[in-house]
């Protein structure tokens, strides 16, 4: 129940699911047989649309010395790319020969105007930024920022975060980054990169197979499941690859684990002679407690955004479906109805939705649910798509897809459009976006 369900016999020999994971942990065959899908119409059902700012942004003024390839390459791309994704701003193009400026930028239908002004002082550069009103001429914001060169791109994160801010009362979502498993290197290790695909890198060396990295809620760690001892364990990790520490759990299985909101404790799935239950562990090390006990298998733990439910899949009806229970294992509901199939479930950040995978007329799409009323919708698209992360600011999600004929990661709004394609290298799947990294 994360990380492949569909693929050839090659795919699947090399992209473990978790449930062929847990045939291998506990040396038991626990299959789910799965009957005929019936046909499940796509209901779409579009985000309401917003009022964009136009927004005129060119290319920095440079004082004398300041190469413009550099601010090019590691500033001005990174800003442009930033703001035309951020789902508040439309870039309006200026007139070519004609100097910038806020009446420029009026003429050619903006009705706001970010000045950009990009100097050095030693070895740091420095971003003076100033947003105008083009209706009233006023400034609305100005900052002032600076770094050395290998901070441009963060500084360009930074600015377009400010802008956000400014118009949506909360900071956009340029400085959060996105774990994910690989294989690019030979074996299934854990990465990050940017929120756009930027950066990719390697955060774990254990040479043998890494599965479902998830954030602590700060974002500066991550943990994660390895079978580097040959048997599976749960790690955390510091976020830039040091501080690693093994969690005893005294049970076996150990996957899929995810922090709580406080992060005091981590949801994983365990075993006891062979049955897959949800557990909780200290992320300490102490204190394990069984949340679940059936002959059913539960798996994919994800706590809400306050810490007091818990989503997770269980077969007790026969098939892989959503259920929620209370943070201590009380009160089990069923979630899911639509499908014969379901898994993977994501809460929204503000926990008003979950994202999940769900078989519709025999391939995985991604669903999205509204708890409260149990209303779905489907964003449909090629190939198997699954294993859906929320980005911080509930815009938009990342999942696995197949479409390529590799499993790649794509960053996709909630609204089904702005369609991107994030990795290419290796197969790459099970993706956990992080909280905003300030």
């Amino acid at each position: 129940m994360a990380d492949q369900k569909t693929g050839s016999s090659t795919s699947a020999s090399i992209l473990l699911s978790l449930r062929a994971l847990a045939i291998a942990v506990t040396l038991t065959v626990l299959s789910m047989q799965t009957s005929a899908q019936q046909e499940v119409a796509a209901d779409i059902d579009p985000s309401k649309a917003v009022s964009l700012v136009k927004i005129a942004a060119p290319f920095p003024q440079l004082a004398a010395g300041v190469a413009a390839g550099t601010v090019q390459q590691g500033f001005f791309s990174p800003l442009t790319r930033d703001l035309a994704f951020s789902e508040i701003f439309q870039i309006v193009p200026l007139p070519p020969n004609v100097p910038p400026s806020v009446e420029a930028s009026g003429r050619a239908g903006a009705t706001a105007f970010l000045k950009t002004d990009m100097s050095t002082e030693g070895e740091e550069y420095i971003v003076e930024a100033r947003l105008y009103d083009v209706k009233s001429r006023t400034i609305l914001l100005g900052k002032r920022y600076r770094g050395k060169v290998g901070a441009l791109t963060r500084m360009a994160h930074t600015v377009a975060n400010d802008l956000v801010r400014y118009y949506n009362g909360k900071p956009g979502i340029f400085l959060s980054q996105i774990t994910f498993v690989s294989t690019r290197d030979g074996q299934k290790e854990v990465y990050l990169m940017d929120f756009d695909g930027s950066n990719q890198r390697r955060i774990t060396s254990h040479g043998s197979i890494s599965l479902s990295p998830e954030w602590s809620p700060d974002g500066e760690q991550i943990v994660y499941t390895s079978f580097a001892r040959g048997t599976s364990d749960i790690y955390i990790v510091n976020r830039r690859g040091g501080g690693r520490k093994r969690l005893e759990t005294g049970v076996g299985l150990n996957i899929s684990p995810m922090f709580s909101p406080d992060a005091r404790d981590v949801a994983f799935v365990g075993s006891v002679r062979g049955n897959p239950d949800i557990y909780l562990i200290g992320s300490n090390g102490s204190e394990v407690r069984r949340l679940t006990n059936s002959n059913s298998i539960e798996t994919t733990p994800a706590f809400s955004p306050n810490g007091r439910q818990i989503a997770f899949t269980s077969s007790r009806t026969g098939t892989p479906q959503i259920y929620v229970m209370d943070a201590e294992g009380s009160n089990v509901r069923r979630m899911s109805f639509d499908g014969n199939w379901n898994d993977d479930a994501a809460w929204s950040p503000d926990g008003e939705q979950l994202a999940y995978t769900s078989r519709v007329g025999g391939k995985f799409q991604i669903r999205i649910m509204s708890p409260n009323t149990s209303r779905t919708r489907i964003l449909a698209g090629e190939g198997s798509n699954e294993q859906p992360a929320w980005a911080p600011d509930g815009r938009s999600i990342v999942f696995t897809s197949n479409r390529s004929g590799r499993w790649q990661l794509y960053r996709i709004s909630i609204d089904g459009t702005n369609l991107y394609q994030l990795t290419t290298e290796g197969q790459n799947t099970a993706p956990s976006w992080s909280p905003t990294v300030q």
